[in-house]
Order: structure tokens, then sequence, then C-alpha cells
């Protein structure tokens, strides 16, 4: 299976490791990737641990919780970078992501701001744009990009590849 991220990898090479703790993200990049995949997969405790210890407290598992059970992610796209400072502890990523809550397809862009705090990479803040949500019918394509009908889809791969 394909990488919830959309690297192109298979979820077991890309994603998963990070996941079973197995491997640290060495790249912001690679982090939000991985904190993309971790909510497709419901890997709550993985969402947690990702970010810094200030948010670690204000996050309610039960409304993470909450969130993830009622929609199915589709979509992730890497969005180019405005001008920004950088330095080796702290970092940015632009991307867009596209959701499923009901036959709604929401989509919101963020560019999220980490920090490496004792050789690890955490999430820190988003600036976080939510576009409008737009109703997907029976006979519209998938926003999963799989060529199907939204209808003939379902249920698809959270991945974004269609269900055999």
């Amino acid at each position: 299976m394909h990488c919830y991220c959309g690297s192109g990898l298979s979820y077991s090479h890309c994603c998963q490791p990070y996941h079973s703790g197995l491997r640290q993200a060495e790249t912001c990049e690679q982090l939000m990737r991985s904190r993309y995949s971790a909510f497709c997969r419901k890997e709550l405790p993985y969402l947690q641990l990702s970010c810094v210890a200030e948010l670690q407290a204000e996050q309610s598992p039960e409304q993470m919780r909450d969130f993830v059970s009622r929609v199915h992610f589709v979509r992730l796209k890497l969005l180019p970078l405005p001008h920004l400072v950088f330095s080796k502890d702290e970092g940015y990523v632009h991307f867009q992501v596209w959701y499923l809550l009901g036959n709604q397809l929401h989509s919101f862009s963020e560019l999220s701001h980490f920090v490496r705090q004792q050789d690890r990479w955490l999430y820190s803040s988003g600036d976080v744009r939510e576009h409008v949500a737009q109703k997907v019918g029976r006979n519209d394509p998938c926003p999963c990009g799989s060529g199907r009908k939204f209808k003939s889809c379902q249920p698809h791969l959270a991945s974004g590849h269609a269900a055999a």
C-alpha cells in the first residue's frame, strides 16, 4: 500500500517506522508527512508525542479522537514556502490537506512551525487557513484522485488510492 503522505513509497518504508518509533524524522517535512499519515491512521499517541510539550498539555486526546473518527483524509499537497528565516533548530512546512466529512470536501492550508528539541523535530504551531467546503456529488470525480466517480470509489483507501 502506498503511504498516506503521498511520497510514492510504501507505508512500511515511509511513515510506519516513525509511528512505531524505529526512526526519528530528520527534517521538518518528514515530521509533517508522518503526522499527516498518523491522522489518516488515527495514530493518536504519535500525534501527541510529535508536538511540543505545551501543545501536548493543551490538546485533549478525546477531541483529537473525535476529529479523526469523523473525517476521512484524502490528499496532502506541499506548497511553496514564503521567504522565512530558518535555522538548524527551527523550520517551516507549507501544505494543503483535503478531507471528507460526510459528502463535504473540506480543505485547509497551513504554514507549520517546527522546532528541534533534544535532537528531535517537533510540531510547534501552525497558521491555518480554512477553505470553503464543497459538496461532493455522487457522480463527481472522487477527490482522492483515483479517477472514479465518488459513488463508486467509496470506500477507498485513506492513502488516496482506490480500493480494488
